[in-house]
């Protein structure tokens, strides 16, 4: 499957617990808004999904019909480490930013596989449109064409 026919396709049902301790369920309530989901397995992804959240952010976080979610996935052993993982991150992120990060532990072979992720050491952010379909996938570090593509894209889903 190709990026391409990614595309359209709807994103698929994660439920975890933001560093805020609530539950969210995707994309059920990300349903109505234009929605960044930025995903890494390794901590040395943040930097690649900074440079497309940051841009997203700075243009809509103004706007109630966008939203953003940033996923650490973690392999299974790491669940045992869920504490002071969750705490270590609730320290270096702004407390306002805590109900858009989600933890998600354990076997994350589905996602990887639905979602075309073949390399766990890049960061890779999905956006969906008000319906949660998948309508603009990036990888690595954004271009300046590529933010401006994705802009683009959410501008028109989010009319």
């Amino acid at each position: 499957m190709s990026n391409q026919e990614l595309i359209g396709k709807i994103f698929p049902k994660i439920t975890a617990y933001s560093l805020a301790r609530t539950e969210v369920r995707l994309p059920d309530m990300a349903i109505g808004k234009v929605t960044l989901i930025a995903i890494a397995f390794v901590r040395q992804a943040q930097e690649e999904l900074d440079s497309w959240s940051i841009p997203f952010e700075d243009r809509f976080s103004n706007n109630s019909n966008y939203t953003y979610y940033e996923i650490p996935m973690l392999g299974g052993i790491w669940k045992l480490f869920r504490g002071s993982i969750d705490g270590g991150m609730r320290a270096g992120i702004l407390p306002e930013k805590h109900k858009n990060v989600l933890t998600l532990y354990g076997n994350y072979k589905e996602y990887t596989s639905y979602l075309l992720i073949n390399n766990i050491n890049k960061g890779y952010v999905f956006l969906l449109d008000k319906k949660g379909l998948i309508r603009f996938r990036g990888i690595g570090f954004a271009s300046k064409k590529d933010i401006e593509e994705m802009i683009k894209i959410a501008e028109k889903f989010g009319e």
